[in-house]
């Protein structure tokens, strides 16, 4: 039995490692829930500290403490490619996911075990207390959730990595229901005799189904892939990316001082970030489309604001770019049929973006505020987002050329 200095040490140790944990969080705290992981290990300290302070120690207390999976969460999350951590999604109206990894630009999510391999395999054979959840019930909520909330129309690939290891049968189970197992694979047991092992807390249903938490709301959901490139073969052109496309401020005419103020930042932008090579190597080897509705918004753009050049480039435009019905391919889901039209979620946009839903397309889009707002209704899009770039030639003659 260890005595109390020995407690007093192990106790210090432990606090030590905790705040050790927060510092090193610090250069990837723009990561979207890093704050929330920092909470959860300043909550674990705090409360050691009060052992501390107090110096009544167990070892029960210091066996229950949850760093060990916290620690364990902060070497992931400093690997590359991290979009967010500790993600709440929601399963259905009274269930919540928390996510540990979000990587990948969305397209996978990774929980972090480091449980007792021994511990894991005896509580996926039942022999733990009741109500006990098994890596196999989590997994089935991964992918249950995961399933819900696809990233550029597939399901996140779902990782379970174990920093202590797995054994090898619950690891063959694992993967026969699609499951990624990373860790190392250990040979089986054989024995259930460690399903209350003190090494982490028993207590770690935080990590789990997460039941009517404040902490955690439906807003905290990152809005998964509204940027970045894919696979995805179709691109959906937005009003504002066709008019990004042929407008004369991208296609070599940025030196300009506009009388209004908003042209000469674009200008200034344009110069400093060009538009139309990323798009030019975005549409490369890919299919174009666009609905009617934006194809007929564009046209009276361009034949009422656009001019000479600019409207050649829209006819040119329409060339290589199929215009289909709003309707094409179907009826659209519930969820986006049923988005609000408010505030940046215009009745425009809605009909743009799920047309590109509809037919698996990524959309291009310079309206960003759409994707946000959409979000706070719980709605997600496949998009690709570049900046706004207005019309110019029309409003040349009465500007100030710098070059």
């Amino acid at each position: 039995m260890a005595n109390s200095l020995d407690l007093l040490s192990m106790l210090k140790e432990k606090i030590n490692f905790g705040e050790d944990l927060m510092l090193r969080l610090e250069v990837v705290k723009k990561i979207d829930g890093v704050s929330k992981l920092q909470r959860k290990i300043r909550q674990e300290v705090e409360f050691l500290k009060r052992l501390q302070r107090n110096k009544m120690i167990k070892l029960e207390q210091l066996s229950c403490s949850n760093l060990r999976h916290l620690g364990a969460m902060v070497d992931r999350t400093l690997k590359p490619g991290v979009l967010a951590v500790c993600k709440i999604f929601h399963i259905n109206d009274e269930s919540k996911l928390l996510i540990d990894i979000i990587s990948d630009e969305g397209k996978t999510w990774t929980k972090v075990i480091a449980r007792n391999p021994k511990s894991l395999t005896a509580l996926s054979t039942g022999k733990a207390s009741y109500g006990s959840r098994s890596i196999l019930d989590q997994a089935e909520d991964y992918l249950e959730c995961a399933e819900l909330y696809p990233c550029m129309y597939k399901s996140p690939k779902v990782i379970f990595e174990f920093t202590s290891g797995i054994e090898q049968s619950l690891a063959n189970k694992l993967k026969v229901i699609g499951v990624h197992v990373q860790g190392d694979i250990l040979p089986d047991s054989h024995t259930g005799d460690d399903c209350n092992d003190s090494s982490e807390s028993t207590s770690s249903d935080e990590e789990l189904m997460c039941n009517n938490s404040d902490e955690n709301n439906f807003e905290d959901v990152p809005p998964q892939c509204i940027q970045g490139h894919s696979e995805l073969t179709t691109l959906n052109l937005d009003v504002t990316a066709m008019m990004a496309y042929i407008s004369n401020m991208t296609n070599g005419h940025c030196n300009y001082i506009f009388k209004q103020d908003v042209l000469t930042q674009q200008s200034a932008w344009e110069a400093e970030r060009p538009v139309k090579p990323i798009l030019d190597r975005l549409f490369e080897g890919k299919t174009l489309v666009c609905c009617k509705t934006a194809w007929d918004d564009f046209e009276t753009i361009v034949e009422n604001l656009g001019g000479t050049m600019e409207k050649k480039r829209a006819s040119n435009l329409k060339k290589i770019v199929t215009i289909f019905p709003d309707d094409h391919n179907g009826p659209n889901d519930i969820s986006r049929q049923n988005l609000k039209v408010r505030g940046h979620v215009r009745l425009r946009s809605k009909i743009i973006f799920n047309f590109g839903h509809r037919i698996k397309a990524l959309t291009v889009s310079a309206n960003e505020g759409f994707l946000r707002a959409a979000l706070q209704q719980g709605v997600t899009y496949a998009a690709f987002i570049h900046e706004s770039r207005a019309l110019t030639e029309g409003k040349q003659n009465s500007a100030i050329q710098t070059s």
